[in-house]
């Protein structure tokens, strides 16, 4: 059976199940990949392509249900982040340390940190509102916490897919023809679990922090532009043709390795953004890098996720 079919198949069967015994979510997803024999190791493995947000809304009553806007955040590990939950007190105001202490009201998250590259398995967090918690690991925290807050202020309600994976390069979120199977089945079970809540989930926008991995040499610098024009197509024909693409420049990685293509890189982001009226570069100057010099500190964290929800917030009608 070709693999579309497959995925097809797997999807109208889950219905079915979900019926006959209380499954949880992370079991759901496990399902999901395990019926489909899929290998995160294996980038060309495609079995949800064709599989798209429109055709799992075709298989539903839409008429009931509630409209929600829908924001993924993906990446390498400073999309998943190692701000200190502990520190963040000291870097927000009251009021907000309070709000995401309790949960930032209005404001959903579903989270997925991708280990393949320490060789560990992922982790997947629970659906709840955004709170600390939610970074690389329990204890941290990453750009989710700054976008909750100012979409909260700005009154914009939405859900959050959160799927990052640590030190992988762009190649492992996208291949020829579609983005990573792993990646994709991640994000449609989300979205089918938000169409079980009762939501019609409208995906506005992906913002990318992303690059570290691409630009240990000139070869793949060189190569980012086509691979991330190709990934947004694929997100746009996967989720919504209309989807922002809100991109952030890679900073200071040359204190690390002072060989790299950085500047390269960054330029082929600054001509994508250029080029497509749909996609945005953020302004990265003055984020801070902790001990390590990889990863950015806990007030940056903070910050870049504050960037990156301005940015969404200003263009947001352009989804439509």
């Amino acid at each position: 059976m070709p693999s579309v079919h497959i995925g097809l198949t797997i999807l109208l069967m889950r219905n079915l199940l979900i019926k006959i015994v209380k499954i949880n979510f992370i079991s759901l997803f496990l399902l999901f990949l395990i019926s489909l024999n899929i290998s995160c190791n294996n980038i060309e493995v495609c079995s949800y392509y064709g599989v798209t947000l429109d055709y799992l809304l075709s298989q539903r009553k839409v008429s009931n249900l509630e409209p929600v806007d829908v924001v993924i955040l993906a990446g390498q590990s400073n999309m998943a982040g190692i701000g200190s939950s502990d520190e963040c007190i000291n870097y927000l105001s009251t009021s907000e340390y309070q709000q995401v202490k309790d949960g930032v009201d209005g404001v959903y998250i579903y989270a997925c940190n991708d280990y393949i590259f320490r060789e560990e398995q992922p982790t997947y967090l629970p659906y709840s509102e955004v709170t600390f918690g939610y970074g690389a690991f329990a204890d941290k925290i990453g750009p989710e916490v700054g976008f909750a807050l100012e979409c909260q202020k700005a009154g914009r309600k939405l859900v959050i897919i959160k799927y990052t994976a640590i030190s992988m390069g762009i190649d492992y979120f996208c291949n020829s023809i579609d983005i990573s199977d792993f990646m994709k089945g991640y994000i449609l079970t989300c979205l089918n679990d938000l169409i079980d809540k009762g939501y019609y989930p409208i995906v506005r926008a992906t913002c990318w922090m992303q690059g570290e991995a691409d630009c240990v040499s000139f070869t793949s610098a060189s190569a980012y532009y086509e691979k991330e024009k190709a990934l947004i197509n694929y997100l746009r024909n996967d989720f919504n043709e209309n989807l922002l693409f809100i991109d952030a420049k890679i900073t200071d990685w040359v204190l690390l390795l002072p060989d790299c293509y950085q500047d390269l890189l960054n330029e082929n982001k600054e001509r994508i953004a250029q080029s497509d009226d749909l996609c945005f570069l953020i302004d990265s100057t003055g984020l801070k890098k902790g001990d390590d010099m990889a990863h950015y500190d806990t007030p940056s964290n903070i910050e870049l996720g504050r960037r990156f929800a301005k940015e969404f917030l200003a263009n947001y009608e352009k989804s439509n």
